[in-house]
């Protein structure tokens, strides 16, 4: 579950947030003979650096089968009390994010790790669809407006954390629609909804994801002041369905990923004939004609919520 990388800067964010003595309390919590001395073999009377305190305090644990104790610890540990003042774990996010593309995430409820595929609510095959079948699918490519420019604007780490909160909120969302993420890009991914749920429900869901940006850019925890804006497009197909949605080859995920990246603009959602024709009269009325893409009909909805206020 935790790779060389997370467990790298799982070091760097406890030796960023935490003292000496915090960690050595904290090891002390986990092993009642804890020392950083003892284990680095370090006279009592030198001093060992917050980061080889946590470095250390990190791969004792992962010797001794406790890592996954210590990160739910350290996660846990974020805004509340330790020794008397309240704890900022500086960089959590980058790590839960980067947990998340390993293929898990840690449940604020349960208190538990969950494997993402093996997830009741988040099984990219919602526990049913079975590898070298084709199902009817509604596939949605979504992506951050020049993501480029904000890279090349900000230190990795802080657009790491916008990522994060980006992927958190997209998952918030289509969870009230049975969606699935099937890839994440940082910057964005594809989205797939099954046409048993309703294919104006799945249009329902990407509106919404549009309706709440000014909501997201207004997220105090959002490290950036610049706005995030957003292109989506969507296809409806028969889809050959794998375990591994990251690989499947398809025209009808193509063609949503085509049409988000060369046909839609900026807030915008564009939709396929296919989808258009099996919408609502009234969610219909929002849609404008739009040019044909690539020999097919496309509709178009401009968000422009600037114009609200």
């Amino acid at each position: 579950m935790f790779d060389i990388t997370l467990i790298k800067e799982l070091s760097e964010i406890i030796g960023k947030s935490l003292k000496f003595i915090d960690i050595e309390g904290i090891g002390k919590y986990f092993f009642k003979d804890y020392s950083s001395h003892k284990i680095n073999k370090t006279p009592e009377t030198h001093t060992i650096s917050n980061l080889l305190a946590a470095k250390t305090i990190v791969n004792y644990c992962l010797e001794k089968g406790k890592l996954e104790d210590l990160i739910k610890f350290i996660i846990e540990l974020d805004g509340n009390l330790l020794n008397g003042k309240t704890i900022n774990i500086t960089g959590l996010e980058n790590f839960l994010y980067a947990l998340s593309r390993s293929g898990y995430y840690y449940d604020f409820k349960t208190r538990k790790f969950v494997n993402i595929k093996n997830d009741n609510k988040n099984m990219c095959n919602w526990g049913s669809l079975i590898s070298g079948k084709e199902y009817m699918m509604i596939i949605a490519s979504l992506d951050i407006c020049s993501s480029s420019q904000l890279v090349k604007k900000y230190k990795s780490n802080i657009i790491e954390k916008v990522y994060f909160l980006l992927w958190e909120y997209v998952n918030k969302k289509i969870d009230k629609y049975d969606g699935r993420i099937w890839s994440w890009a940082g910057d964005g991914g594809i989205i797939a909804f099954r046409t048993e749920f309703g294919i104006n429900a799945a249009v329902c869901c990407l509106l919404e994801i549009l309706f709440s940006l000014p909501v997201f850019n207004g997220w105090e925890s959002k490290p950036i002041s610049d706005e995030i804006s957003l292109r989506i497009g969507a296809n409806l197909g028969f889809i050959k369905f794998q375990e591994d949605t990251g690989r499947i080859i398809s025209d009808v995920i193509n063609f949503a990923s085509h049409l988000e990246k060369k046909a839609t603009q900026v807030n915008n959602l564009t939709i396929t004939d296919e989808i258009y024709n099996n919408i609502t009269t009234n969610l219909k009325k929002i849609f404008k004609l739009s040019n044909k893409f690539e020999d097919k009909i496309i509709y178009n909805f401009n968000y422009n919520y600037k114009k609200l206020f």
